[in-house]
């Protein structure tokens, strides 16, 4: 989700609103691409998030901070440097660009007031964080964009420092719709859509469908009718009132769209009517908006996905050796047709000659035609020795081969474990913690820097009553914490039907569980496993003693007896 530049215009000005006259006390990178900015402001603190990771960059003001890297890197202790202690005197958009600049005052020598810049270019893969300092002059950025990534603008320090050329087109905004549609139909036999976005400055295709939609018409822009013409003004009339509201202030409400896959595809200024099949949700404002969108994909946690694609490839590599293997097996589980051709070539041997590349004869048990292979440059006799060499190796690879199965389906089980894991960590400790099972694994190489001691991870521990409480492991090492440490012989242990996922236990000090908590741990158990998906899910359901880990054992591998499976819809939170 990419914002247009009139869904910016709303979004500086409420900026603006909450953070002018501000002053910026610490700065923090949460990861690689996202800056915090901690900002004093005359009633309470704002904290201001950038994330530009991914193709969708985010500004929001979020009420719970994500965590602090243990080391800061070099742009951020440069933005600590000059910004902390500054205050935020101006937030103003480029014209209808996806630009945004922060102005920040502080005091120079001299006690002169220096202002320095906070560039934001919000451009979806190409999102740049870019400081500059009073004289226009680039002291650094978040990207780095050398003459062989751009001959046209480069981003590197101690050069000018340059917006982005101007896109040609009129203000969407400011320009009389009677004005828009003449530049519209001026572009030639360019489809509508195409049209309006080339004529205008400030729209993306999302608002000029929404602007044919309502016109109700369609084709190349300049066979347009004169109904037509009139109907793309009142349109184009009608969209500009209704932005207008959200930027005099007469009305905040915005409206994001979300598709099926829960992902927001779309945040606008006005109520829309394209995409019927997405789900629309009005917010009171764009930075509210923009932290739900941020709940629906949150700041990466760094490692985490590099960890998980290191797991799903080795993952299908297990799967594919698993499906060799099988093969072999068949193969080999085929020895007894071996020694039949070799007794048959013992009784009658006589028959055949030296030179023979294949043979047809009875089967010595059933006397059925038998077709044997032979090599020519042996003798009958030798053919059927090498049969039972055969024979005999295959009966050895039977066990090998089952004893390779039983390992790799293992090995499987375990990294479909460790993908579950990943799939619900949210913090760097439980990260830290499944790199660590990988590194041990030998997945990854140990690293031979001095790694920052990492907090210690714990398990989710929701409280459903003043008497129980679950507790829900969401990785191998919190699963053995939550069932051999906090568990007890007749606690509840709640674990999906084999389903990787995390392992849940239900304490209680009422002489019974009550049913619906016993429920709730099984709902639970189904939303933190590989099946959160399905409608229903299977979950087996034992008091703890019944639980046991085998000498040896993997982290997270557990045995257990005495089960009832429930069968129960996944959730991730008691409200479902």
């Amino acid at each position: 989700m990419n914002l247009e530049g009139i869904t910016l215009q709303v979004l500086t000005q409420e900026l603006s609103r909450r953070l002018l006259g501000g002053k910026i006390f610490k700065i923090f990178m949460p990861g690689k691409s996202s800056l915090l900015l901690q900002i004093n402001t005359q009633n309470h603190t704002e904290n201001l998030l950038v994330d530009m990771g991914g193709d969708t960059p985010l500004i929001t003001l979020p009420q719970t901070l994500p965590e602090r890297p243990d080391l800061p890197p070099s742009f951020c202790m440069l933005l600590r440097k000059h910004l902390e202690e500054g205050r935020i005197t101006k937030i103003s958009q480029q014209g209808l660009d996806r630009i945004i600049t922060l102005s920040v005052d502080s005091i120079g020598a001299e006690r002169k007031i220096i202002t320095k810049r906070l560039v934001l270019e919000l451009t979806g893969k190409n999102s740049n964080i870019i400081f500059v300092n009073e004289q226009g002059i680039i002291l650094d950025a978040l990207r780095h964009i050398g003459k062989f990534q751009s001959r046209v603008r480069q981003i590197l320090p101690n050069q000018p420092y340059a917006y982005p050329p101007a896109q040609d087109g009129l203000d969407f905004l400011q320009t009389s719709p009677h004005a828009l549609r003449e530049a519209v139909t001026a572009c030639g036999d360019l489809p509508l859509e195409q049209a309006l976005i080339s004529a205008t400055q400030g729209i993306g295709r999302y608002t000029a469908q929404e602007v044919l939609l309502r016109a109700g018409i369609s084709g190349p822009a300049n066979l347009l009718e004169l109904t037509q013409a009139q109907q793309l003004e009142k349109a184009l009339a009608g969209l500009q009132a209704e932005i207008g509201k959200r930027l005099d202030g007469t009305d905040s409400t915005v409206i994001a769209q979300i598709d099926s896959h829960n992902r927001m595809k779309n945040l606008v200024p006005y109520v829309p009517q394209t995409h019927p099949e997405w789900t629309q949700k009005p917010f009171a404002s764009l930075l509210e908006a923009q932290a739900y969108s941020a709940s629906l994909v949150p700041v990466q946690i760094p490692d985490k996905d590099l960890l998980t694609k290191l797991v799903v490839t080795q993952e299908a590599k297990v799967a594919k050796k698993l499906k060799f293997l099988a093969q072999d097996l068949a193969k080999a589980e085929n020895a007894e047709e071996q020694k039949i051709m070799a007794d048959t070539l013992m009784a009658y041997g006589w028959q055949v000659k030296k030179g023979q590349t294949s043979c047809e004869l009875p089967n010595i048990y059933d006397s059925k035609p038998m077709k044997i292979s032979l090599s020519p440059s042996l003798n009958p006799m030798e053919n059927a020795q090498a049969y039972y060499k055969k024979y005999n190796k295959f009966k050895r690879a039977v066990g090998e081969i089952k004893l390779q199965q039983q390992e790799a389906q293992d090995l499987l089980t375990y990294l479909q474990s460790l993908d579950a894991s990943l799939d619900t960590a949210v913090t760097k400790g439980e990260i830290g913690e499944i790199k660590q099972e990988i590194i041990q694994l030998g997945l990854l190489p140990s690293s031979k820097k001095r790694v920052p001691t990492q907090s210690k991870s714990e398990p989710l521990k929701i409280v459903l009553s003043p008497e129980t409480t679950l507790y829900i492991g969401k990785n191998n090492k919190q699963n053995d914490y939550v069932t051999f440490k906090l568990g007890r012989g007749k606690d509840l242990w709640f674990h999906a039907k084999n389903i990787p996922g995390s392992h849940v236990i239900l304490k209680t000090t009422l002489p019974q569980p009550r049913e619906e908590d016993i429920l709730m741990a099984a709902s639970l158990a189904a939303g933190y496993s590989k099946g959160k998906n399905s409608d229903r899910v299977a979950v087996d359901c034992a008091e703890k003693h019944l639980v046991k880990k085998p000498s040896g054992a993997k982290p997270g591998f557990v045995i257990y007896t005495g089960q009832k499976t429930l069968y129960v819809h996944p959730r991730t939170s008691l409200k479902g």
